[in-house]
């Protein structure tokens, strides 16, 4: 009976750990004010095409935005077609990346990755 209860516990942490937090509109500004966070804009309608790879960046925060939810942020930063991946580093925008016509993101895990390289790189010039 441990081992089953062990082995429940592991399988829940293991999802709780793999999953990306959501940003609303009450937390959003506190959530990317600190280092290099990525946000991907996303809503449910267009789930199929969201940014898979989001959460194997590395040397940064990632995290998702619904647009009905963060609807604030969504119009503040100009969000017209979803996915769309935003670099912030310390609360400013440093790069975007946005969709296709077909609503998927045009950029790979590793443009991605390559421009938050680029700002880790620069903060050591």
């Amino acid at each position: 009976m441990k081992k089953i209860f062990i082995i429940l516990m592991l399988l829940c942490f293991s999802a709780y750990a793999l999953s990306i937090e959501f940003l609303n509109n009450a937390n959003f500004n506190n959530k990317i004010s600190k280092g290099i966070v990525v946000v991907e804009y996303w809503a449910e309608w267009n789930n199929t095409n969201k940014f898979k790879e989001l959460k194997e960046l590395k040397d940064c925060i990632v995290y998702r935005a619904c647009i009905s939810k963060c609807s604030d942020a969504a119009n503040e930063y100009g969000i017209k077609a979803v996915p769309t991946v935003i670099i912030y580093d310390n609360g400013e925008e440093v790069e975007r990346f946005t969709p296709n016509i077909m609503l998927q993101l045009q950029a790979s895990k590793s443009d991605v990755q390559s421009a938050i390289d680029e700002i880790v790189l620069n903060k050591f010039q």
